[in-house]
This record gives C-alpha cells, structure tokens and sequence, in this order.
C-alpha cells in the first residue's frame, strides 16, 4: 500500500510540474509578444512621431520662406519676378513632399482631419500667391501688396495654426505610446518575476521527490532485511 501512495504522490508531483512547464511556455510567449508591442511602439514613435515632428518644422520653415519671399519681391526691388517664381515653385514642391510623407505615416483620425486642413490652407494661400505674381506682372504692385498683407496674411495664419494643432497632437499621441509601452514593460517584468518563482517552485517539487524517493527506498531496504 506504502508503494501505491508514493506512486500516487508522485503522478500528482508530475501534474503539478506538468501544470508549471505550461505556465511558463505560457508565460514565455507572452513575454515575447509584450517584447514585440515594445519594439513596435519604439519605432512608431520614431516612424510616426519624431520623424513627422521633424516634417512640421520643416513645413513651417517653407511656408515662412514663401512669405519672406513675396514680402520682399514687393517691398523692395532686390528680387525680380522670375527669380520669385523659381524659388516660390521649389518651396511649393518640398511641401507638397513633406505633407505627402507625412500621409503616409500612421495617423489618428484627429491628426487626418488637421493634416486635411492644412492641404487645403496651402492650396488656398497657393492661390492668393499666384494672384500676387499675376497681378505683379501686370503692374499692379500697389494691389498685389494690399492683397498679400490682407488675405495673404489671414490664410498664412490660418495654415501655420494647423501646423500648431499638429505639433500639440503629436505630442499628445506621442505621450499615449509612452504611456503604452511603460504598460508593457511592466507587465515583461512581472512575467519574468513570475517564471523566476515558478523555477523555484519547480526546484522545490523535484528536491522533495529526490527526498521522498530516497525515503521510500530506505524503508523498502529496512523491510527487506527484516
């Protein structure tokens, strides 16, 4: 009877070892995935925030030199026209890049909506601009000025305010993925103080197998010599 009940404690001990090895491969792939969200959250914030970060001040920077541009074709008579349309249709073309790579990155829909604004503004200020050369070439510089300090500067305004919600929604976004991948280290770090007591568990079931196996044995052998 004694060697049915050490059979029956043992099938119970490898049960429960059993049980643990599932844990831990449970574990083990949790962690891995955990590690997989960590690095996707990484190169997201560098993919789809920093990098963009980057993209709007560059946006900023070309809008202004379109203004500098046009201010100082109409105030002064350092620049001539063809010279303006030249540096005007460079500047046109970085942006149209830049807001172009920007689409492609991941966006949320508040950050769509702001971008789609400020396509717009663009094109909008894009075409006050074009009545400013027109109305330059034909003479009308007194016009072209009035109408770049009035329409021309309320839809600048307007563009860089996009620009503005942008930066703040970038920031805000920015701080979520943070905020998601701290969550996610935390939980790889709970997952590896749960495997570490899981192997000591696992330690302490084998060692008192060996003992109780060893026990078992010595009884058998008393009982032979008897």
């Amino acid at each position: 009877m004694k060697w049915t009940f050490a059979i029956q404690q043992k099938l119970k001990a490898a049960t429960v070892l059993c049980g643990i090895m599932l844990m831990i491969v449970f574990f083990t792939f949790l962690e891995r995935k955990n590690v997989a969200d960590m690095n996707r959250s990484v190169t997201s914030i560098y993919n789809d925030r920093l990098i963009p970060a980057t993209d709007i001040f560059y946006l900023s920077e070309h809008l202004y030199g379109k203004r500098f541009l046009a201010e100082q074709f109409l105030r002064s008579h350092d620049l001539q026209l063809a010279e303006l349309k030249k540096q005007l249709d460079q500047h046109n073309k970085n942006i149209k890049s830049l807001i172009n790579r920007f689409e492609k990155t991941y966006l949320v829909n508040k950050e769509q909506e702001y971008l789609n604004n400020l396509r717009n503004k663009v094109h909008a200020y894009n075409q006050i601009e074009r009545k400013i050369i027109n109305l330059s070439g034909t003479g009308s510089k007194d016009v072209a000025l009035a109408l770049y300090e009035s329409d021309g500067k309320k839809t600048h305004e307007a563009t860089i305010k996009q620009l503005v919600l942008l930066t703040r929604i970038q920031t805000t976004v920015g701080g979520e993925l943070i905020k998601h991948s701290n969550g996610k280290v935390a939980a790889a770090s709970m997952i590896s103080s749960l495997q570490i007591v899981l192997s000591i568990v696992t330690g302490l079931i084998v060692i008192s197998l060996i003992f109780a196996s060893k026990i078992t044995s010595g009884k058998e052998q008393n009982f032979h010599l008897n």
